[in-house]
């Protein structure tokens, strides 16, 4: 929609989207009332302007402009006492601007009950996967570090385990090379193949 457009509303160019936008849907209502009130005598229309006008339906230059011409038809009408026939309240610009405001604030506020559960159902699960993960005892990027240290420390015990272990058995060998070159028996090696 042009901007031009946007402003437009039941032959009346407004200065803010927002105000043209709620006499838009003023005028749907009207169209609306017009039919319904087709059906309607005198008495009965005059009721539904004092409605209309206690419940504050109307509160932009469209709406009043419909008011203005339901007050005239009834003032013409000679079968209402035209003190019967209230004026017609006009609500200021920044009152109507403020209204806007509060119904956007409301469902916002809508919206924040809703999705409050939600998010905190979420975070619950998020801080639950954490939880889990931290006390688990699978490899995760929270505790990688510590798992491999200690599995890279296990096998630096194992190996420096058989290290000694082998150098244990190069000493012993040296040693029974060293008796069987000074050509003393070795009583020991036997058993120790043995074993």
């Amino acid at each position: 929609m042009p901007d031009n457009q946007k402003l437009t509303a039941g032959g009346f160019v407004f200065s803010d989207e927002v105000v043209a936008e709620k006499a838009r849907k003023e005028m749907n209502a009207i169209s609306y009332l017009k039919k319904e009130m087709l059906h309607l005598d005198e008495k009965q229309k005059l009721e539904a302007y004092k409605g209309l006008i206690d419940k504050q339906v109307f509160d932009t230059e469209a709406g009043y402009s419909f008011l203005k011409s339901l007050q005239s038809e009834l003032i013409a009408s000679d079968s209402i006492d035209n003190s019967e026939i209230p004026l017609i309240p006009v609500a200021q610009i920044n009152e109507v601007k403020d209204t806007e405001a509060e119904t956007q604030k409301l469902k916002w506020q809508r919206k924040f009950h809703v999705l409050l559960p939600f998010t905190i159902m979420l975070l619950g699960c998020v801080i639950f996967m954490f939880v889990i993960t931290a006390t688990s005892n699978n490899l995760n990027i929270l505790n990688y570090k510590d798992k491999i240290e200690d599995q890279y420390s296990s096998w630096e015990e194992d190996l420096t385990k058989r290290e000694d272990e082998v150098k244990e058995r190069e000493e012993k060998l040296l040693q029974e090379e060293q008796n069987l070159q000074k050509g003393e028996p070795d009583y020991g090696s036997e058993k120790d193949t043995n074993s």
